[in-house]
């Protein structure tokens, strides 16, 4: 009788250490979401990617420079859990993540987890030109890290997709930061869908707005007018 009562109370305090301990991990992640983190990946999260985008659009229109917003997204990334499990994808975006983090380190910019298997990255006072040849050092640091991707049509290792979109915004733009992103994002899809020639792919939004008034002023101006789709060359695999 002694020892059942023991068994019963070591497996009522397990349960309550358990509960304890889920609690805890709950409290930790709510206060890293108020905090502005992501607890994943220990980057910023969504809603502090916002606020930081909103403040730089409203520097860059005081001081008439540009920013450029990049999309960044793992390519099959929904495969890669159902064949590898949950925890090595938690692995796989915390190591991109904090390659991420390594790779755009200016006082200015910003890497955050937007959600899922996407982050995005935000380049004060970066033209066109600048935000792509991050975006193609991106796609091929992320290639070398080597972490094989079984059910891949891209690459036998993880790559990653990326949409880049740069604006100088105006007083006279009808453009905001929110279109910046949808600029960035529309890039990144088209860039996905040809991820499947088998190579890393970066993008570039078609559309990279200003006001003629000041289109003068702006020393963006030549990487703007050669902005298009197409006109990034493919990474080699």
């Amino acid at each position: 009788m002694k020892y059942c009562a023991l068994s019963a109370t070591a497996t009522e305090l397990s349960t309550h250490l358990e509960q304890r301990n889920a609690d805890l991990l709950e409290a930790h992640e709510s206060l890293s979401r108020s905090a502005g983190i992501d607890t994943l990946t220990s980057l910023a999260n969504h809603s502090a990617f916002q606020e930081f985008l909103q403040a730089e659009w409203r520097r860059a229109l005081r001081e008439v420079s540009c920013i450029s917003v990049m999309m960044v997204d793992v390519d099959r990334f929904s495969e890669y859990n159902d064949r590898l499990g949950h925890q090595t994808g938690d692995e796989c975006l915390a190591k991109i993540g904090s390659t991420l983090k390594e790779m755009v380190g200016r006082p200015g910019d910003l890497v955050a987890r937007y959600g899922g298997g996407e982050f995005a990255v935000v380049m004060s006072q970066t033209d066109q030109q600048g935000a792509s040849r991050v975006g193609h050092r991106i796609c091929a640091t992320v290639e070398k890290l080597a972490m094989a991707h079984p059910d891949s049509d891209v690459s036998s290792c993880v790559t990653v997709s990326v949409g880049v979109c740069t604006s100088t915004p105006a007083t006279d733009s009808n453009w905001g930061e929110l279109e910046l992103v949808a600029g960035a994002n529309k890039a990144l899809a088209l860039a996905k869908k040809e991820a499947a020639t088998g190579s890393p792919q970066l993008r570039v939004s078609r559309k990279t707005p200003t006001s003629n008034r000041r289109r003068r002023a702006q020393t963006c101006s030549p990487a703007r007018a050669r902005a298009g789709f197409g006109a990034q060359p493919r990474l080699s695999s």
